[in-house]
């Protein structure tokens, strides 16, 4: 049998599906894969005037638009902050997909520090984060609940053993559920300090994972300090495990500075026949699992582009990437990161590449795939999705170079929909 080797010198070529949103400007962990082979995903926006929107690309078909956030939460219009971004993957239960909304209407920030602009003359407060369903034999959206006002949902999980929805909101980082049985909306409160509204020892760059453990309910999360908590189901309340993730290798990070993700677990996911999680910790990239039953965190490999494992250089994003995702068997582990770009056969200067790597957790057997680029030459930049389709293709929506922007456009970069051939398929 042919050994499979790392060729990170080698271009995978992509193929763009289109959505024609020209607002759009990012994109951050909503592409899922869903029963019927087809992808959910929703593209977004930092602009005052403009809701984000969620697509659907079926077998064979190109994208199509299934609405604004501003349509589905009878929003559009009002002239309020809108809902101009989803944080978080579509779950699918019983036929029925849930998600939420998040907004992206910052102010303008010097320091890296993300914080929520006041909304302008003639416009409304952001009125709240909500979480959405959608049956998917009849294509309604139901409006389910709504956060705190001026809080949007940053990440969602769901627990669909037990019929809930788990939220974490930002910018100060309560923790809320809703029960689809009782169509109860709980609170329980901020869980990380002030959040990223905090100040000096009160700030706390705020997780963008919750990992549920089917077995019991619990759902874990992570704060900057490294710090792991706990959501205990059968309590109904926020918990220490007392595992804490601060660890030399992934390098030394002040938790009450914004600009990075700290000791945080950056995308998180369950592995029901091994007992574990399988997380990335973000800017090392190094991979790890946790162990809840025993409380013990294992490192095992560095997963960053292999330019970077030689030269020992952080991954460039600040916060990492959330593009992280098994395959089909369970056992490869699929992750698209960055490097420091690289100058085209044009003469032009790319700022940022990315890299899919792959890591077999039956052999250990990291490799490094090689560098995305489109058909017509364009390279992505930068991506926060991922999605590995059982057919044998692999889904991102990057950020895209857009060599012939006008600088007087708003969006520089074009963010869309990508495919790729598997090559472990």
């Amino acid at each position: 049998m042919e050994t499979v080797k790392s060729t990170p010198d080698a271009t995978i070529t992509a193929t763009l599906h289109p959505s024609n949103f020209k607002e759009c400007d990012s994109n951050f962990d909503s592409l899922s894969l869903v029963s019927d082979g087809s992808l959910f995903y929703t593209l977004c926006s930092h602009d005052i005037d403009t809701h984000a929107r969620v697509y659907r690309l079926a077998p064979g078909s190109e994208p199509a638009c299934m609405g604004s956030l501003g349509e589905i939460v009878g929003e559009a219009g009002t002239k309020s902050v809108p809902q101009g971004k989803s944080h978080s993957p579509y779950y699918e239960h019983r036929g029925t997909l849930y998600f939420a909304t998040h907004y992206g209407y910052y102010k303008p920030s010097s320091n890296n520090k993300e914080e929520p602009a006041e909304a302008p003359p003639g416009y409304k407060p952001y009125p709240g984060g909500h979480f959405i369903s959608y049956e998917m034999a009849t294509g309604k959206f139901t409006d389910l609940a709504k956060a705190p006002a001026g809080e949007g949902i940053l990440t969602m999980s769901m627990d669909s053993e037990r019929g809930r929805l788990y939220g974490l909101t930002w910018p100060r980082g309560f923790f809320i559920y809703y029960d689809l049985e009782t169509n109860r909306l709980e609170n329980l409160g901020q869980v990380s300090g002030q959040g990223e509204l905090g100040e000096g020892e009160t700030y706390y760059c705020l997780c963008r994972c919750l990992g549920v453990l089917p077995k019991d309910g619990s759902v874990y999360f992570t704060n900057a300090d490294g710090e792991m908590k706990r959501y205990s189901y059968a309590a109904d309340r926020i918990e220490s495990t007392g595992v804490s993730l601060q660890r030399e290798i992934f390098g030394h990070w002040d938790p009450h500075e914004p600009g990075h993700q700290g000791y945080h677990w950056r995308k998180a996911f369950w592995h029901n026949e091994r007992g574990k999680f399988y997380a990335v910790h973000p800017k090392s990239g190094f991979l790890f699992s946790f162990d809840p039953a025993a409380g013990e965190v294992e490192i095992l490999e560095r997963i960053t582009a292999d330019e970077l494992r030689k030269n020992g250089r952080f991954e460039p994003f600040r916060y990492g990437y959330l593009s992280f995702a098994p395959g089909p068997d369970c056992e490869t582990l699929y992750y698209l990161t960055g490097t420091y770009g690289l100058q085209a056969e044009d003469g032009r200067k790319v700022d940022e590449t990315l890299h899919l790597i792959t890591y077999s957790l039956r052999t250990g057997q990291y490799l490094d795939h090689g560098v995305l680029r489109l058909e017509d030459g364009r390279y992505p930049t930068m991506t926060q999705s991922l999605a590995v389709h059982p057919e044998g293709r692999l889904y991102t929506a990057p950020w895209i170079e857009n060599p012939q922007v006008n600088s007087e456009e708003r969006v520089k970069q074009q963010v869309d929909l990508i495919s790729f051939a598997d090559p472990l398929a």
